[in-house]
């Protein structure tokens, strides 16, 4: 598909770039939704 090492060396930087922002919005999305359903259900287990 790529028929010069700056075409491929692109193309590889541009994909480790979305996959890291994927990783990354994977991470932090759930830990910002679900902190505080967490919380609530462990104040009732102990209460």
């Amino acid at each position: 598909m790529f028929n010069s090492e700056i075409g491929r060396k692109l193309a590889a930087i541009v994909c480790t770039i979305l996959f890291s922002a994927t990783c990354v919005a994977g991470a932090v999305g759930p830990a910002t939704g679900g902190g505080q359903t967490a919380v609530v259900t462990a104040a009732r287990l102990t209460a």
